[in-house]
């Protein structure tokens, strides 16, 4: 059953600043402010990896940056395949039910590594999947499917996004390359916070 009561996170997302210039602020980095806001509470109280905390960041997260990306083919449900993370699926479930973006409904979906990928806009795999993001990435070559990972060079093996952690905290990495090889405009707001990679290095 669906809970529609707003969780913590969910009214740190709607919340905006009083002033106007805050609030435009907010609109633009409020992906990035937001996810690590969270990871940072997190990680001050002693919460370790993989805690129910991370799994809603990295769902917060995963939710706004769909705001700052464009696909081709704007019309449809945003169906968002979890590969091996099914927590942070979960939590993005809960986070974005009766809430579309941009007008488009978010459809949660439990795939294999070797189901059908392409019929999501949105691939997550986790890092269980790590072993097998090679493989998927090349299947999904060419294709309009948003990649995100969160493992070590996932982003060098031609994924678009990638979650790091590192010292704690977590962080981004983008590969626009592989964003443009999938037809995907990324905001420049986004690139500019993100760590950039290419294919290979």
């Amino acid at each position: 059953m669906q809970v529609r009561t707003r969780s913590k996170v969910d009214q740190h997302i709607t919340a905006e600043p009083r002033s106007s210039a805050a609030a435009r602020v907010w609109r633009m980095f409020g992906a990035v402010l937001l996810f690590l806001m969270i990871y940072a509470g997190a990680a001050a109280s002693g919460v370790q990896a993989q805690t129910v905390e991370e799994h809603d960041a990295k769902a917060a997260f995963l939710y706004k940056l769909m705001n700052f990306v464009q696909w081709p083919d704007s019309n449809g449900d945003l169906v968002i395949g979890f590969v091996g993370a099914d927590s942070t699926g979960d939590s993005l479930q809960r986070l974005a039910y009766g809430k579309p973006v941009n007008g488009r409904k978010i459809v949660v979906r439990r795939l294999q590594h070797d189901g059908d990928l392409k019929s999501c806009r949105v691939i997550y795999v986790g890092a269980s999947e790590a072993r097998n993001s090679a493989a998927m990435l090349d299947r999904l070559r060419g294709s309009n499917v948003l990649t995100v990972g969160e493992s070590s060079g996932f982003g060098q093996h031609g994924g678009v996004v990638n979650l790091m952690l590192n010292e704690g905290r977590i962080r981004f990495e983008v590969n626009p390359h592989a964003a443009e090889r999938a037809h995907l405009q990324i905001s420049s707001r986004l690139l500019a916070l993100a760590t950039i990679v290419g294919d290979g290095n």
